[in-house]
C-alpha cells in the first residue's frame, strides 16, 4: 500500500503545519468524514458548522490528519491533547485535496485511458476494459461514477495492484472534463462522438465540442487520441496545440479503423473491420451499427498498446454490456423487451430505434419514449426530431411519457403509426399490460428523470407470472 509521511504532502498543497507530528503516516486521502478509516487524511470541504460535525466525525474514526482552509480554522476544535490528528491548514481545500490525489496518480506508471464523449462512454470504456484485462489486472470506472467527485476514490484503488486504468470521464458543468483528465493523464483519451447531451448547462453545441476536447489537457505529449470521423463535430476540436497521435475511426469517411457488413444476428453484431490495412470478422454481444463505432474506438486503443487481432476478437466478443444499455428482457406475452433506461439523448435514442427497427422485422415494433432532459433552449426541436426518425422507421406503436415527449408524437404525420401519450410511467405501464401486441418488440428509453425503468418492470415476463 502506497503511503507518504505528512510532511511531503504540505508542499504540493502550499499547506501550513499546524500540530501533529509531521511524520505521521498518511495511507489514504478523503473528502467523506463518513468513509475515513485510520491512517487517511481528512479534507474538510465542507467548511463552517457542517465542516465543524464532519471535522469530529473523522477524527472519531481514525484520521490521521485534517486538512482546513485558513479561514475556517478554529483552534478549539484541535486543542484537546487527546486528539491525535495532524491540522495542516490551506487557502482552498479542494485544490489541496486535487493536488494530492495528482501526486499520488502519478505514483502509477501504468498504461492509462481515458473514455469521453456525448453517448457511448461507458460502452466503450467496458469493451477497452475486457480487451486489456486479456493482459493485464485493469481497473475501470466502476458503475457510472464519471464525475469529479467520484474520481479521487477511484484514483485511489490503484494501489491494489491494477496493472493498466480504464477511466469514463463525464460532466455536467464547464471545466469537469478538464479537471479530470489533469488528474487521470490518459495516455490513450478516446471522445466517441459529440452531441447535444447536457445542452442545458452548456448552452450550446460549441461549448461541449470546447468542454470534450478538454480531454487533451492532461495527455502526455506522446499519449494518442482517437476520434470519430462521421461525427461533424470532430471537425470543430482545436488540435493545434496537440503534439500527441491522432487516429480516426468511422463508418463513413475516411478513417484509420473502419467496418463493413454489419450484421444484426442472434445475440449480437458481426462486422468486418480493416486494421493495419488488414479486414479481420468481429462479434460484439450487443446491437447496432452505433456499438460498431464503439468497438472500432476499442480496436484503436488496443493497437496502440500493440495488442494482437485474435486477443481483441476475444475480448470484445466477451465483454459484459451494462444493465439498462439495450439489454434484452423477456416481456409480458411472448414479446421482446429492450431495455435502455440508463439515459437519453437525440442521437442514442435514434440509435435505439434504428435496433428496434432491425429486431422486429415482421414482428410489432413498439417505442417507448420518456423525455429527454438537459436539453435547453433545443428540447422541443430534439423530440421532434426522434418523432421524424420514429416515422421514417415506420415504428408500429409509439407510446411517450412526459410533456416534452409529446413533442415526439407530435411530430408524425403518417396515420399507420398508432400513438399514445401519457402523462407519467404509472399510466403508460398500466396502459401497456393490457394493450402490448404479443411477440412484439419493444424499446423501452428516457433519461434518467423519466423514471423509464418503471415501465420495464410493469411489463416484464417475470411480472405476468405473478398476475
Amino acid at each position: 500500500m502506497v503511503s507518504f509521511a505528512a510532511r511531503q504532502l504540505l508542499k504540493p498543497m502550499s499547506g501550513k503545519w499546524i500540530k501533529g507530528d509531521q511524520n505521521t503516516v498518511i495511507s489514504g486521502f478523503i473528502n467523506k468524514a463518513s468513509k475515513v478509516k485510520p491512517g487517511y487524511m481528512f479534507f474538510d470541504v465542507k467548511g463552517g458548522k457542517t465542516g465543524q460535525r464532519n471535522i469530529s466525525r473523522a477524527i472519531e474514526n481514525g484520521a490521521a490528519a485534517v486538512v482546513v482552509a485558513e479561514k475556517n480554522y478554529e483552534q478549539q476544535l484541535f486543542e484537546d491533547d487527546g486528539v491525535p490528528a495532524a491540522v495542516i491548514t490551506v487557502d482552498d481545500v479542494w485544490e489541496a485535496f486535487w493536488s494530492v490525489v495528482k501526486l499520488f496518480r502519478e505514483l502509477h506508471h501504468i498504461p492509462v485511458v481515458g473514455v469521453t464523449g456525448s453517448s457511448g462512454k461507458t460502452t466503450t470504456t467496458h469493451m477497452i476494459a475486457s480487451i486489456f484485462s486479456r493482459r493485464w489486472k485493469i481497473y475501470k470506472t466502476k458503475r457510472n461514477l464519471n464525475l469529479p467527485e467520484y474520481l479521487p476514490a477511484q484514483i485511489m484503488r490503484l494501489q491494489n495492484g491494477y496493472e493498466a486504468a480504464v477511466f469514463e470521464i463525464g460532466m455536467h458543468r464547464r471545466g469537469q472534463v478538464g479537471r479530470q483528465s489533469s488528474i487521470i493523464q490518459p495516455e490513450v483519451a478516446v471522445i466517441t462522438n459529440i452531441g447535444p447531451a447536457h445542452v442545458e448547462y452548456l448552452g450550446n453545441l460549441e461549448q461541449i465540442i470546447l468542454e470534450k476536447s478538454d480531454i487533451i489537457k492532461g495527455m502526455p505529449g506522446h499519449g494518442c487520441l482517437v476520434l470519430n470521423a462521421d461525427n461533424p463535430a470532430t471537425k470543430k476540436i482545436d488540435l493545434s496545440d496537440f503534439k500527441g497521435k491522432i487516429v480516426y475511426f468511422g463508418l463513413k469517411n475516411k478513417a484509420d479503423y473502419t467496418a463493413s457488413e454489419i450484421l444484426i444476428k442472434g445475440r449480437g453484431t458481426y462486422f468486418r473491420a480493416s486494421v493495419d490495412g488488414k479486414k479481420h470478422y468481429f462479434f460484439i454481444p450487443v446491437y447496432g451499427r452505433h456499438n460498431v463505432y464503439n468497438a472500432l474506438a476499442a480496436i484503436a486503443a488496443a493497437r496502440y498498446y500493440n495488442f494482437d487481432i485474435e486477443t481483441i476478437k476475444a475480448g470484445l466478443a466477451g465483454f459484459s454490456q451494462p444493465k439498462m444499455r439495450l439489454q434484452i428482457l423477456p416481456g409480458l406475452r411472448e414479446s421482446v423487451l429492450i431495455d435502455d433506461t440508463y439515459n437519453a439523448n437525440p442521437d442514442s435514442i435514434i440509435a435505439g430505434l434504428e435496433v428496434l427497427k432491425e429486431l422486429s422485422r415482421k414482428k410489432i415494433s413498439v417505442a417507448v419514449l420518456g423525455d429527454m432532459l438537459e436539453q435547453g433552449e433545443y428540447a422541443l426541436e430534439n423530440h421532434r426530431k426522434v418523432g421524424r426518425k420514429v416515422e421514417e422507421l415506420k415504428i408500429n406503436w409509439l407510446i411517450t411519457v412526459g410533456e416534452l415527449a409529446r413533442e415526439i408524437a407530435g411530430a408524425i404525420k403518417s396515420s399507420k403509426i398508432k400513438k399514445w401519450s401519457f402523462d407519467n410511467t404509472w399510466e403508460a405501464a398500466s396502459f401497456l399490460r393490457k394493450a402490448l401486441p404479443g411477440k412484439s418488440v419493444v424499446l423501452v428509453k428516457g433519461s434518467r428523470g423519466s423514471r423509464m425503468e418503471r415501465v420495464v418492470k410493469a411489463i416484464t415476463e417475470r411480472r405476468e407470472s405473478r398476475q
